[in-house]
Protein backbone atom coordinates (compact mmCIF):
# COMPACT_ATOMS: atom_id res chain seq x y z
CA UNK A 1 0.00 0.00 0.00
CA UNK A 2 1.22 3.72 -0.86
CA UNK A 3 2.58 6.11 2.05
CA UNK A 4 0.24 9.21 2.53
CA UNK A 5 3.06 11.15 0.90
CA UNK A 6 3.14 9.29 -2.53
CA UNK A 7 0.71 12.07 -3.49
CA UNK A 8 1.42 15.80 -4.79
CA UNK A 9 -2.02 18.31 -4.05
CA UNK A 10 -3.06 21.07 -6.60
CA UNK A 11 -5.73 23.34 -5.68
CA UNK A 12 -8.81 22.92 -7.98
CA UNK A 13 -10.46 26.13 -7.28
CA UNK A 14 -10.43 27.93 -4.22
CA UNK A 15 -13.96 28.37 -2.32
CA UNK A 16 -15.01 31.80 -0.99
CA UNK A 17 -15.99 31.73 2.84
CA UNK A 18 -18.27 29.67 3.49
CA UNK A 19 -20.87 30.12 6.13
CA UNK A 20 -20.50 26.72 8.14
CA UNK A 21 -21.76 26.63 11.19
CA UNK A 22 -19.61 26.36 14.58
CA UNK A 23 -20.33 22.42 15.09
CA UNK A 24 -19.85 21.28 11.71
CA UNK A 25 -16.79 19.68 11.13
CA UNK A 26 -14.19 20.88 9.10
CA UNK A 27 -13.49 19.13 5.58
CA UNK A 28 -12.05 19.41 2.01
CA UNK A 29 -13.01 18.00 -1.32
CA UNK A 30 -9.67 15.35 -2.88
CA UNK A 31 -10.39 14.55 -6.39
CA UNK A 32 -8.13 11.09 -6.34
CA UNK A 33 -6.58 11.17 -9.79
CA UNK A 34 -5.47 7.36 -8.84
CA UNK A 35 -9.00 6.30 -9.48
CA UNK A 36 -10.98 9.15 -10.60
CA UNK A 37 -13.37 9.51 -7.98
CA UNK A 38 -14.23 12.16 -5.45
CA UNK A 39 -14.23 12.21 -1.67
CA UNK A 40 -14.55 14.61 1.04
CA UNK A 41 -11.94 14.21 4.22
CA UNK A 42 -12.87 15.04 7.46
CA UNK A 43 -10.54 16.56 10.25
CA UNK A 44 -11.01 16.53 13.96
CA UNK A 45 -11.47 19.96 15.37
CA UNK A 46 -8.50 19.61 17.88
CA UNK A 47 -5.91 18.10 15.14
CA UNK A 48 -3.94 20.00 12.35
CA UNK A 49 -4.06 17.73 9.40
CA UNK A 50 -6.79 16.28 7.39
CA UNK A 51 -6.28 11.99 7.38
CA UNK A 52 -8.29 10.04 4.53
CA UNK A 53 -8.51 7.19 1.97
CA UNK A 54 -8.79 7.20 -1.73
CA UNK A 55 -12.04 4.85 -1.74
CA UNK A 56 -11.44 3.05 -4.10
CA UNK A 57 -7.97 1.67 -4.19
CA UNK A 58 -7.48 2.82 -0.11
CA UNK A 59 -4.36 4.78 -0.61
CA UNK A 60 -3.45 7.21 2.09
CA UNK A 61 -3.49 11.04 2.14
CA UNK A 62 -2.26 13.07 4.70
CA UNK A 63 -2.74 17.01 4.18
CA UNK A 64 -1.12 19.33 7.18
CA UNK A 65 -3.16 22.54 8.10
CA UNK A 66 -0.82 25.35 8.16
CA UNK A 67 -1.52 29.03 10.16
CA UNK A 68 -0.69 30.31 6.45
CA UNK A 69 -2.67 27.87 4.29
CA UNK A 70 -5.15 28.19 1.47
CA UNK A 71 -8.56 29.15 1.77
CA UNK A 72 -9.33 26.66 -0.92
CA UNK A 73 -11.70 23.59 -0.31
CA UNK A 74 -11.35 21.28 -3.50
CA UNK A 75 -7.77 19.48 -4.29
CA UNK A 76 -6.76 17.29 -6.25
CA UNK A 77 -4.49 14.03 -5.52
CA UNK A 78 -2.44 12.93 -8.02
CA UNK A 79 -0.30 10.16 -7.51
CA UNK A 80 3.63 11.16 -7.32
Amino acid sequence: MAEASDYRLDVVSSAEEASVESDARPWIGIHFECCGVYARVYRRREERQYLGRCPSCGRALRVLVRADGVKAKVFRARPA
